[in-house]
């Protein structure tokens, strides 16, 4: 049965990859460089240079402080037997701190809860440039239109097939705002197929909660004004420029 190992003596490499591989709860062993791979199951992390200078046992990827994060995607993927894997499916629960998940045809990989709708473009990115598939389906749920319709039209201008899925279900039996895991029910449910840019119409109410959020940004001391705050709501504007911008006019 596969498994994984980390097998440097590059120490800082290393911690970081133990640190990593704990944060998903992965499984690994740790290997002395003077220690032998002693099978082709074992896909081990070290640096390019080691990989070089061992005997090629096993399934070595060569990994660097700079690409933990896309080497350990790629050795789940190794791990779970999919070697030339056809299709990656993101699902996306939408919000204003969105949840990510990502499936290798029907194999569960990897989940993420970003800060910022600004984080999705990034990490299916880097995602998908550490697993080589045929195809990249992205699935996003239904609920909260203002922000489904922002990641819709980014998706599209990334050319990125996509898909829009009920997920009245997606939230059943979780505790409120787990995210990641509605996402990766979202991944899992065929949804709509979606081709053109949606047009972004904030509500009142959505945008005097962008001041509301603007009031408790600044601790009280401004609020953005309500032009300002469309923008932000249509994602033309971050919250934090709109704040800074204003600021900025104040002190000339």
């Amino acid at each position: 049965m596969a498994r994984l190992a980390i097998r440097t003596a590059n120490f800082q490499l290393s911690y970081k990859l133990i640190q990593s591989l704990r944060s998903r709860k992965v499984t690994f062993d740790i290997l002395d460089l003077s220690e032998k791979v002693s099978s082709n199951e074992i896909i081990w992390f070290a640096e390019s240079n080691e990989i070089i200078e061992s005997e090629s046992i096993g399934k070595a990827i060569p990994t660097s402080i700079d690409t933990i994060d896309n080497s350990i995607e790629f050795a789940l993927v190794l791990l779970k037997g999919l070697e030339n894997p056809n299709q990656l499916i993101f699902g996306i629960d939408p919000g204003p701190y969105p949840g990510l998940a990502w499936v290798v045809d029907g194999v569960f990989i990897g989940v993420a809860q970003l800060q910022s709708i600004a984080q999705i473009s990034g990490r299916i990115d880097s995602v998908s440039n550490s697993i080589s598939t045929q195809s990249v389906l992205i699935r996003i749920g239904n609920g909260d239109p203002l922000i489904r319709d922002r990641i819709i039209n980014m998706c599209i201008q990334n050319n990125w097939n996509i898909e829009v899925v009920d997920e009245s279900k997606t939230s059943r039996g979780l505790l409120r705002h787990n995210h990641s895991i509605s996402a990766l029910r979202i991944a899992s449910i065929r949804g709509t197929r979606v081709w053109e840019i949606r047009e972004i119409k904030p509500l009142p109410g959505q945008i005097k909660e962008i001041q509301r959020q603007s009031r408790k940004s600044s601790k009280g001391k401004l609020t953005i004004p309500y032009e300002i705050a469309e923008l932000v709501a249509k994602g033309e504007l971050s919250l934090s420029d709109a704040i800074s911008d204003i600021n900025h006019s104040s002190e000339e």
